[in-house]
């Protein structure tokens, strides 16, 4: 993977959310309502994806991650998400 290809990738996704906020209006009351509920769902959804490898269960490190993962996703902030399971990794490596 080149660093332009990143970089493409980056502005395609933020250039389209950019683009979202400035042309589309704000979502009627009900629909706004389950936007906002979805992310934290969805990121425990894919922290809890990483439990199961070929069908058997990960090793600790790796429990510990997605725990610490999991912890922070009423934040609704795939940075926080992620670096709570960060965190939660190094922990494991220097406990277990």
């Amino acid at each position: 993977m080149s660093v332009w290809l990143i970089v493409g990738i980056a502005a395609l996704t933020y250039g389209s959310r950019a683009l979202a906020l400035v042309f589309m209006r704000e979502p009627r009351e009900g629909p706004r309502k389950l936007l906002d509920r979805m992310p934290a769902p969805l990121f425990a959804g894919l922290a809890a994806t990483s439990l199961f490898q070929d069908g058997t269960l990960v090793d600790e490190r790796t429990l510990v991650a997605t725990a610490g993962a999991l912890v922070l996703t009423p934040t609704r902030s795939l940075l926080a998400v992620l670096l709570g399971g960060f965190a939660g990794y190094v922990l494991a490596l220097l406990v277990l």
